[in-house]
């Protein structure tokens, strides 16, 4: 079986564990994830199942939004609630600090992740290291917050709705937030409500997966590889793709290209000089 659910991934699951639950529903052993969410956050996980985990590269997952909650007056390390209180400092309860804070972090900005984290230094993720009591010194990477609001304000607790990049912490984004405010954050809730195209409102609990697996199965890919431009080619000719043989394409060069017949998805090919290269085969 081949296709993509858009999972609405329960509070307290890792990726692993919906991974794992849906392999076992499905049975299929080619599956993967587009995208960590901490077992503390809860909401969009798009996973692909079968050859669709060949197009998990080219998923236009760039971009994501999120809903967040978060406890003044307290630093933990790591930087939500599950965490160890590190510090506390007084609440903040003026509302225009933190909106004039807020614009620092709208844009393109460097963000150092969390030390709690999936990065990896030599070779080790983060959040190992540092639960073996190991100092962790991660490097600023740049990030894009394409819409950051305040959209609920009652201390102690502060509730933001961010539009960001891929790769974008939202617990660092807290932290940094709170130090520009002068009063600490730590994130107590996180939905994700959009990875890309999928939509929190378009997702499915597990229960409803267990119960239709079938239903909750995405088999049309052209909305997932929208970003990608499309290349129709003839039923004699999608053999030739499917074969890996090179033949004459209308229109111009493109580096990836979705290949289709009719309805029927081919894969990723590359157009140079005007000849199709098949890159991935759907056979």
């Amino acid at each position: 079986m081949d296709g993509i659910i858009n999972v609405r991934k329960p509070k307290g699951w890792t990726s692993f564990d919906v991974v794992a639950k849906l392999r076992k529903i499905y049975g299929q052993k080619k599956i993967g994830h587009g995208g960590t969410l901490d077992p503390l956050a809860e909401g969009v996980l798009p996973v692909f199942l079968g050859r669709a985990t060949r197009l998990i590269e080219y998923a236009p997952l760039h971009r994501k939004s999120y809903e967040a909650k978060f406890l003044m007056g307290v630093s933990t390390d790591t930087e939500d609630m599950t965490g160890t209180v590190l510090d506390r400092s007084p609440v903040e309860e003026d509302r225009a600090v933190w909106e004039k804070a807020a614009e620092k972090f709208r844009g393109d900005i460097l963000q150092v992740p969390s030390a709690y984290s999936a990065v990896k230094v030599n070779g080790e993720r983060a959040y190992k290291l540092a639960r073996e009591g190991k100092e962790v010194a991660l490097k600023a990477r740049p990030v894009t917050i394409f819409d950051l609001q305040i959209t609920e304000y009652a201390p102690p607790y502060i509730s933001l709705s961010v539009t960001c990049s891929k790769g974008t912490y939202i617990r660092a984004l807290g932290r940094d937030l709170g130090k520009e405010a002068g009063c600490f954050l730590s994130m107590e809730a996180l939905v994700r409500t959009a990875a890309g195209p999928f939509l929190l409102q378009d997702s499915h609990c597990m229960e409803e997966i267990e119960e239709n697996p079938a239903g909750c199965l995405i088999a049309d890919l052209r909305p997932v590889l929208a970003e990608l431009p499309q290349l129709e080619v003839s039923p004699a000719r999608a053999g030739d793709f499917r074969t890996g043989k090179r033949f004459r394409v209308s229109g111009g060069d493109t580096e990836n290209a979705a290949v289709f017949s009719g309805s029927d998805f081919l894969g990723i090919g590359e157009v140079r000089k005007g000849i199709l290269h098949p890159k991935k085969v759907f056979l």
